[in-house]
């Protein structure tokens, strides 16, 4: 059921970015800027590039590989083919090559919260949970109301860097901004106020 829980917001995120802006790299929020201007990728790069997602939402990730590799080499200015590389990366099993093709995409177009938001995820997969928090904040930095940022902070300060206080200040963000009324979240949120002596002082927690 963890594994389950744990892995949700990377299977969320994956659906936001067949809608990723090309250029900016991530999905049309305020805080994205563009890197390049857009009358530089040609519509076959432009084309390429769906197809690439296309093979991501199939799961056909080496295919999805070898297209976003060519963009990436054709276009290494753009952001978005480097976030989607890192994500590829990631479920090849190859953590170093996701780490760099995240830290390209940030470097690209740090105002975007969804590359901060991988890192974070690949950090605390791979046992670096100081690193994943950083990450983390960064994402929250940029985007406070990120739900998926919340949910990620929620999972790593209730499970891995242990704070009731910080984890249940998380979840109940998290439930605020979806609205969700799942039984499993719900029921992380009542074992952590039985555990939080102060549960009101939550809402004014910030990580």
């Amino acid at each position: 059921m963890w594994k389950q829980y744990i892995n949700r917001c990377c299977r969320s995120l994956l659906a936001v970015l067949v809608a990723v802006w090309l250029i900016a790299g991530c999905a049309a929020t305020q805080e994205s800027r563009l890197t390049v201007q857009p009358e530089t990728v040609t519509p076959l790069s432009q084309e390429s590039y769906r197809q690439a997602l296309d093979r991501m939402q199939a799961g056909q990730w080496p295919e999805a590989r070898q297209l976003l590799e060519d963009m990436t080499a054709a276009h290494p200015a753009l952001a978005g083919p480097w976030l989607n590389i890192g994500i590829v990366y990631t479920r090849l099993g190859e953590p170093e090559a996701a780490e760099t093709a995240f830290r390209r995409s940030i470097d690209n177009n740090p105002g975007n919260p969804v590359a901060h938001n991988q890192l974070g995820i690949l950090y605390r997969r791979t046992g670096r949970l100081e690193s994943a928090r950083d990450a983390y904040s960064a994402a929250l930095g940029i985007a406070p109301d990120d739900p998926d940022t919340h949910w990620n902070l929620g999972i790593l300060h209730d499970r891995y860097l242990p704070d009731a206080q910080l984890a249940l200040h998380h979840y109940e963000r998290y439930r605020q901004l979806t609205g969700s009324d799942d039984p499993q979240l719900l029921a992380w949120i009542a074992a952590l106020r039985a555990r939080t002596p102060d549960a009101s002082m939550t809402a004014r927690v910030r990580p």
